[in-house]
């Protein structure tokens, strides 16, 4: 049986599971909420029965085929969009079924309801620990080989360590100016010759994929080496001289007797639609959090008033959409003179003070930060109050940073990209450094979120930041 193959019995089976386990906890839970009394299920839990409901899985099974998810090898997020929507139809068509065919008796339509909401968080967690197991057991791995040590290269390995779900497992490099390893992290890579010795290195292990990141090379070139690799590997990636670009939402157009391609490039905040359905989604889920978020909110003013003297809630002009200054809260971390004691600080530390002219943080001692405040910080809590502003229409729940007016200057041509959208509570480049990154680092991440917004990408952030504020990563 071929590798290819057993990957895909392996993730069909770990499919099969996850419905069962959807499907059981549905049941249960329809049980329990058993206040539809026409459609009370008589019979008791026995795994017999959900076995005569055979078809249901098989429809789910043959969506999820359909988006090559037993074949493609997508990194964990794409995979989920694509996850959630073969679950989804998969959903309506099981519902039309027991609707028209009135089969209400052997399943209720709100089972299916309860089905498609636990499948949503079951089918991706199950594919992730899943997917882990079978790497282990190189059943879900595939040597993959990048053409190209330089920067290019580099990052393409970084992300490829990163997210080990797309199953490549990352064999050398072939580089013409370059020899010895690359060393990524804790982790060492050999350059296993140059360009020419392709087919020799194929000889001697078995790749799966290559990856050719040398985007400077001339487009001739390029085409006759992608061309060559063709022959003997079926995967190639090509790694273009497109960095920066918003990409994310575009669209590909063939122009087959010119042998062209155009890239449409969408602005997806451009449109009237996008924007509402992002500000209901904030609202909604602001909405939601609230009952959760009071409690805390009114236990961290009480430790607030207790460490130090002064007020709780610490207001600071931002700039909003459009450049518009509104009045950001947040928790107040730092005592009431924070201003003298920052400047004074930097006077006698000049280390101190270029550290704060290149991040506009201080990483180590900061005198200004309250013991309460530096919890805090360290948590990301003192950002909570900003659910207020998100319910005022000021914020977004994801967004850019909000920058101070004075850093207006600084922010130099990306402020009007930036601006054209409100500002967030959490956003990429907390998800991506958060404060080890450069203020111009943070800059490109805020013009490349507005850029390439969706919804989605909104959802993937707000995941993110749980994972990032949990492990208190790049927190001062």
């Amino acid at each position: 049986m071929g590798k290819d193959l057993k990957a895909a019995i392996s993730l069909l089976i770990i499919d099969i599971f996850a419905f069962y386990s959807s499907l059981i906890i549905a049941f249960f839970t329809r049980k329990i909420l058993n206040f539809f009394p026409l459609e009370i299920i008589t019979f008791n839990f026995k795994f017999t029965h959900f076995l005569k409901l055979w078809w249901i899985p098989i429809i789910f099974i043959t969506f999820i085929a359909y988006e090559r998810l037993y074949t493609k090898k997508y990194p964990f997020w794409d995979e989920t969009k694509e996850l959630l929507k073969a679950i989804t139809m998969a959903t309506v068509v099981t519902f039309a079924i027991v609707s028209v065919g009135k089969m209400t008796g052997q399943i209720s339509r709100l089972t299916i309801i309860f089905l498609w909401l636990y499948g949503m968080f079951i089918f991706p967690i199950f594919r992730l620990f899943g997917k882990k197991i079978l790497y282990r057991l190189g059943i879900w791995q595939k040597n993959l080989l990048i053409i190209g040590a330089g920067n290019a290269g580099i990052n393409t390995a970084k992300g490829l360590l990163q997210d080990k779900h797309t199953g490549y497992k990352i064999a050398g490099f072939l580089d013409d100016y370059k020899e010895g390893k690359v060393r990524i992290g804790n982790n060492e890579f050999p350059i296993l010759g140059k360009i020419k010795d392709f087919e020799t290195v194929l000889d001697k292990i078995d790749i799966g994929a290559v990856v050719v990141a040398m985007p400077s090379m001339e487009k001739e070139k390029l085409s006759q080496l992608t061309n060559h690799i063709h022959r003997y590997v079926r995967r190639i990636f090509v790694v273009p001289d497109l960095k920066g670009i918003a990409l994310l939402n575009s669209e590909l157009y063939h122009l087959f007797m010119q042998q062209l391609f155009l890239i449409k490039i969408n602005n997806n905040l451009d449109s009237k639609i996008n924007r509402i359905s992002k500000r209901i989604f904030d609202i909604f889920l602001s909405i939601v959090m609230l009952p959760v978020l009071l409690p805390v909110i009114g236990i961290i003013s009480l430790l607030i008033k207790i460490d130090s003297p002064g007020k709780v809630f610490f207001i600071q002009d931002r700039l909003g959409k459009n450049g518009k200054i509104f009045k950001c809260i947040k928790f107040r971390s730092m005592y009431e003179n924070s201003d003298e004691i920052l400047q004074d600080y930097l006077n006698k530390n000049p280390e101190a003070k270029k550290e704060w002219e290149k991040y506009k943080k201080l990483k180590g001692y900061d005198p200004r930060v309250t013991r309460v405040g530096k919890f805090l910080r360290k948590t990301s809590l003192d950002e909570l109050p900003q659910i207020f502003n998100v319910l005022k229409g000021d914020m977004s729940l994801v967004g850019p940073r909000p920058y101070l007016p004075r850093e207006i200057d600084d922010m130099g041509d990306y402020a009007d990209v930036i601006l054209m959208t409100l500002p967030g509570i959490t956003g990429l480049w907390q998800v991506s450094g958060r404060n080890e990154l450069e203020f111009e680092d943070r800059l490109k991440l805020d013009t490349w979120y507005v850029l390439n917004w969706s919804l989605w990408l909104d959802i993937v952030i707000l995941f993110k930041t749980i994972k990032v504020v949990l492990k208190r990563e790049g927190a001062y």
